[in-house]
């Protein structure tokens, strides 16, 4: 009767006081109930030097994973009464799981968030010295040290460093993280090819990398392609065969590989066609340029010091236009820049032969001047061009006998053909097309 006058007196229904003390009541438990561990935090020393950051990465996450299971989730007052029983339990699991590494010291400060201190010290003998060497048997030898260089300065320390410091057992549960980093080494420090990395345990590990290449892009042909332009192709064409012997290491490599090293590989191939025989004896400059894939092109641009050889054939296309012909020079260089030559010109139809003897000037590399002369009707022209860009040209002929003037615009398509517009004063305009030969 009092408890009911009382909550008449402030106007609430008995039930509604219940309501009211059952919600009290159930926000009261959760701070009754026990505190429960949530999360841990780890703290981790070596006796002596420790592994590398890779290895220790994954010794604290093995050891992270263990301490999670042991206590998260246990009440905190548990894990303060159990203290020393759970210490022991921890090091005992990881001294199973870890091999190579024992646990010296262990210690736990429980609470919702506990930290776990560790010591670890190796067991058994330690890898203090590695020796770690290449292998590749698809690598060509005259490449190899190319390959090597590369290994021995990015890769070899890098993986070195994987294994020093580390107990020999310890490889049991590590071998798979370093033989997986070796071959992200390999791999990013040698384009194209990939490691395997085999390893010969004791204090001094042998640490031997099989090189080979990563996929199948590898260069699989070699094509030759002459530029000269004193020296005709048809002369150059013949010792193809000879240069596809020089580039023959080229084979097998990876395109990757190839592209990223390519001004070494042309210096390997140029110091060959120094010392080729026809080189030396013509003094001739012969300088390689590579274009890599998996057909690689080898492209020679030869030049001669004293020796000078053309060979066009002109295909004159108009109603005025003269008939067609093959124009050959042979010249001598006597002095820099200066060059005599003789020259021939064959008109298969009416079919006749001309000769000219001349004396050209190289101004520049794009500018010529010369003059030539026939020696039996004594004709004599004056002509002078002009190189504008790698592909357009200009020249113009001055022939002093017939009083004619010659002049012409050029279009070189590529090293084999070239288009020119050619007008003259007697003869009007018409197109000639040039062929290199």
């Amino acid at each position: 009767m009092i408890l009911r006058a009382g909550f008449d007196k402030i106007g609430l229904h008995p039930l509604r006081w219940a309501g009211v003390l059952l919600l009290l009541a159930s926000l009261a438990l959760p701070s009754l109930a026990a505190a429960e561990v949530r999360q841990v935090f780890l703290e981790v020393e070596f006796e002596g030097d420790g592994p590398h950051p890779l290895v220790r990465a994954r010794l604290v996450a093995t050891a992270q994973a263990v301490a999670d299971r042991l206590l998260v989730g246990r009440p905190v007052d548990l894990v303060a009464g159990e203290g020393p029983a759970l210490a022991r339990t921890l090091s005992a699991v990881l001294d199973r799981v870890l091999s190579g590494y024992t646990v010296s010291g262990t210690a736990i400060r429980p609470g919702v968030e506990s930290r776990v201190s560790l010591r670890f010290r190796p067991q058994g003998p330690v890898i203090k010295r590695v020796r770690v060497t290449a292998t590749s048997e698809t690598i060509h030898p005259a490449v190899r040290p190319l390959v090597l260089q590369g290994f021995d300065r990015l890769v070899a320390p890098e993986v070195g460093s994987l294994l020093l410091n580390l107990p020999v057992e310890a490889l049991d549960w590590s071998r798979s993280l370093i033989e997986e980093r070796a071959k992200e080494v390999v791999e990013g420090s040698l384009p194209g090819f990939t490691g395997e990395l085999r390893l010969k345990p004791g204090e001094e590990l042998e640490a031997s990398v099989s090189v080979s290449p990563r996929d199948s892009r590898v260069i699989r042909d070699i094509g030759v392609r002459f530029r000269s332009s004193s020296i005709p192709l048809l002369v150059l064409d013949q010792h193809a065969p000879q240069v596809v012997s020089m580039a023959e290491p080229l084979r097998g490599l990876p395109v990757a590989f190839a592209q990223a090293n390519r001004q070494a590989l042309e210096e390997l191939v140029s110091r060959q066609l120094r010392e080729y025989p026809p080189v030396k004896q013509y003094q001739i400059i012969a300088r390689p340029s590579l274009q890599v894939g998996e057909t690689t092109y080898v492209t020679v641009i030869a030049d001669s010091l004293v020796y000078r050889g053309r060979v066009e054939a002109q295909l004159n296309v108009g109603i005025q236009a003269p008939p067609a012909q093959v124009v050959a020079q042979l010249g001598r260089v006597v002095s820099p820049g200066v060059e005599v030559f003789l020259e021939s010109a064959l008109t298969p139809s009416p079919l006749s032969l001309r000769w000219n003897v001349g004396v050209r000037y190289d101004i520049s590399d794009r500018v010529v001047v010369g003059a030539k002369v026939d020696p039996f009707s004594r004709g004599l022209w004056l002509w002078a061009s002009h190189q504008l860009t790698p592909e357009v040209g200009v020249r113009s002929t001055l022939d002093l006998a017939g009083s004619g003037v010659e002049g012409a615009v050029t279009y070189r398509v590529n090293e084999f053909l070239s288009g020119e517009l050619v007008a003259t004063t007697s003869r009007g305009w018409w197109i000639r097309l040039v062929s290199n030969l």
